[in-house]
């Protein structure tokens, strides 16, 4: 027996070969891109179509205790209410105000809301929180 010979019957031993068959893998490697690829079609089109969604379209610091602040919001049924939370941030990126939009049924898809938000602290800068159907 030669020296390649002895050193592959120990690999062998060392190595055995794999009891599971090769086309189990290959059927649960298939399933799971199954199930992944129907998860990513199912979450990319729930998230491209909101039930509302917001957005800021001007602000200003009024004082050191309020701003005024413009947002546009769509629902594509707007006969469904809702409710916008929007909070007003310090310079040190802290909520020093929020204010909740209170969407009631309507017939626009579009509307826009002018809004004052009071604040404890001088805010710097303004973003929408969350929004949600009721």
């Amino acid at each position: 027996m030669t020296a390649s010979e002895t050193d592959a019957q120990r690999i062998a031993r060392r190595y055995p070969p794999s009891r599971t068959p090769k086309w189990l893998w290959i059927a649960v490697a298939v399933l799971m891109a199954g199930i992944g690829g129907t998860w990513l079609l199912w979450s990319a089109f729930a998230g491209a179509n909101p039930p509302i969604s917001a957005k800021i379209v001007s602000w200003t610091v009024t004082s050191d205790q309020t701003m005024d602040v413009r947002v546009t919001t769509q629902r594509p049924d707007p006969t469904r209410p809702a409710v916008c939370t929007v909070a007003a941030q310090a310079e040190s990126y802290e909520t020093v105000g929020q204010y909740d939009i209170e969407l009631g049924t309507g017939t626009q898809e579009l509307e826009d809301h002018d809004i004052v938000i009071r604040t404890f602290k001088r805010p710097t800068s303004v973003k929408i929180l969350a929004c949600a159907p009721r």
